[in-house]
């Protein structure tokens, strides 16, 4: 395609595409044109998929081991317990984070909704026949330790691959079934479940619905978990108001008792009195 133009500096935009000219070029009548040809900014790429890659790895290994950590216990066996005002007192501040910290580990052990976002997550990135072999070639392949699966990252692979076939790195990626490919890329195979889990916009997500987000301001004081606090809040006041009843029930009982005593000691020292001390 036969363009004309001029720029006033050898870094420009062209139709959304960065261009930068290693030279100067001066061209008279009847000389070759110029001609150059794109290559794909393979650094700052790998630089992307590198952050990617190292965020998922922290994103399933937060999600694995708050589900997967057992509750602390003393060395009693008991587990750790909330501390009350009493307990606090005469605890210093740096013991009462440290005990603390141990009551919070475990409290999400065992939760249905982390362990099935965990599995979706994994079977995202397991990608197998020609997408998984796409995306090896983009150096993306899992490790499995200890329980849990990770995504590792061949930077070499991926430069070469860049280098060599930058479509094939593109469609490994990008592309999705609702732009008429035939399966999904890595990030809408991703998205689909961070979707169903934690979207804050529109219909809410699965964790957020549960237990609200900062990102979606009004979850926080309308979700599932505040909704089961307020509930034992009510319920607690509603003891709290029996117990008072209570409480004020005895209070009558006892003072009239005491008023009967108080009468028949009365009585009791009339008599003596009446009978001459005997």
């Amino acid at each position: 395609q036969k363009m004309e133009f001029s720029r006033s500096s050898n870094t420009f935009d062209l139709d959304g595409m960065s261009i930068t000219l290693n030279g100067t070029f001066e061209v008279k009548d009847g000389e070759t044109p110029v001609t150059f040809s794109s290559k794909t900014d393979t650094d700052k790429i790998i630089d992307v998929v590198k952050t990617m890659v190292e965020d998922y790895n922290a994103m399933v290994t937060e999600i694995k081991n708050a589900y997967s950590t057992l509750p602390a216990q003393k060395s009693s066996g008991a587990y750790y317990e909330p501390l009350t005002d009493k307990d606090m007192e005469g605890m210093s501040e740096s013991a009462i984070a440290a005990y603390e910290e141990k009551a919070k580990q475990g409290l999400l052990f065992g939760d249905s909704d982390l362990s099935a976002l965990y599995s979706r997550l994994l079977n995202a990135v397991s990608m197998t026949g020609s997408d998984g072999a796409a995306l090896k070639a983009a150096g993306i392949t899992t490790a499995y330790n200890n329980g849990l699966t990770t995504l590792t990252l061949d930077e070499s692979a991926l430069r070469a691959t860049l280098e060599t076939d930058p479509d094939k790195v593109r469609d490994i990626f990008s592309k999705s079934t609702e732009s008429g490919a035939s399966s999904n890329g890595l990030m809408q195979a991703l998205k689909t479940p961070l979707d169903l889990y934690g979207k804050t916009k529109g219909g809410k997500g699965i964790l957020v619905e549960k237990a609200g987000s900062p990102l979606a301001s009004s979850t926080l004081y309308s979700n599932t978990i505040q909704k089961q606090l307020d509930a034992l809040d009510e319920q607690i006041q509603k003891w709290q108001d029996k117990m008072s009843d209570q409480i004020d029930r005895y209070t009558a009982k006892f003072s009239a008792l005491e008023q009967l005593v108080s009468e028949m000691n009365s009585q009791s020292s009339y008599f003596a009195g009446l009978m001459g001390g005997y």
